[in-house]
């Protein structure tokens, strides 16, 4: 029996299993919902089998489609390293690394490693992306990208992750705030504050890790806000009295009149620093960038790394 599959099947298939919902994957793919509704049947009847329940909620996996999604998130991975591994030996000369890395961090604790790679390769060049951690990590997983630098927690899936770095993460408090008067807050006093906070769309790992962390402290927000992704929109949202949020003890170098920042009592509250990279088998160059990665953060943080 011959199966006629392809890539795309796979990718949209996927991408709603993940997802939840085919308007999300199509989002997600930048396309539309019939072709994509389309590509996904034509995969179950090709195998002859229902990988999915739609209803007006959304779509769920059926017992054959949770089988089937391993395999498939599989296949696509194995494709994307066939293609890179045919890109970087169709010319001799040099190869250009592809370098994803999230904005959440103080720049001076991870500075530029474009020299540093250029001295250890000279005939290797750098392609930097910048992007929130969700989506460097799908660039990553489909190929687009060959290491990236990503917030934690996040879900990475079978992504090899190593953490370089982990700091607490501190409140940031209207100036008049009458919370302003304490020098430490604590999760209790939160709770019945508007509180800015990522969706889970956005950051699926961190926002079920705190979830759980919420739920152990006994003491969930209850009033949870939007949360902007650049950390200059969310000062000046608590600047303007409109919320409470939390960030990176290292970005509190950044003021911002009409806001404030306060240490918090739980432990649990953290964020870290992690790199990413397909699998532990890769060529000379990207060793090469990995080692720099890794020697730069112990350097800046040695406390953390």
């Amino acid at each position: 029996m011959r199966i006629r599959i392809d890539l795309r099947q796979l990718e949209c298939f996927v991408a709603v299993a993940e997802e939840g919902t085919f308007r999300a994957a199509a989002e997600r793919l930048h396309m539309s919902q019939p072709p994509l509704s389309r590509q996904v049947k034509q995969l179950e009847s090709e195998l002859g089998v229902t990988l999915l329940n739609r209803d007006s909620a959304g779509a769920q996996l059926t017992s054959a489609g949770r089988a089937f999604l391993k395999g498939a998130r599989k296949t696509l991975r194995q494709a994307a390293e066939a293609v890179e591994t045919a890109r970087r030996y169709s010319t001799r000369t040099s190869r250009q690394l592809k370098i994803g890395y999230t904005k959440v961090f103080d720049p001076e604790v991870f500075p530029s490693l474009e020299p540093a790679f250029k001295n250890a390769v000279p005939d290797g060049a750098l392609v930097v992306v910048a992007g929130v951690s969700v989506e460097l990590i799908r660039r990553l997983q489909r190929g687009a990208l060959d290491v990236a630098l990503i917030g934690l927690p996040s879900a990475t899936g079978e992504l090899v992750v190593e953490q370089l770095h982990k700091e607490p993460l501190v409140a940031v408090i209207p100036a008049r705030h009458p919370l302003a008067r304490h020098k430490i807050l604590s999760i209790a006093q939160l709770k019945d504050q508007p509180l800015f906070w990522p969706q889970r769309r956005t950051n699926p790992g961190f926002f079920d890790h705190y979830e759980e962390v919420f739920a152990k402290l006994g003491h969930a927000p209850s009033r949870r806000l939007a949360e902007p992704v650049d950390h200059h929109l969310l000062l000046a949202e608590v600047a303007n009295g409109r919320g409470i949020g939390f960030i990176p003890k290292s970005m509190t170098k950044v003021r911002r009149a009409g806001a404030t920042f306060r240490p918090l009592k739980e432990k649990e509250f953290w964020i870290g620093f992690g790199l990413a990279y397909r699998n532990a088998q890769h060529a000379s160059d990207l060793d090469a960038l990995l080692r720099i990665v890794r020697r730069q953060t112990a350097q800046r943080s040695p406390g953390t790394a």
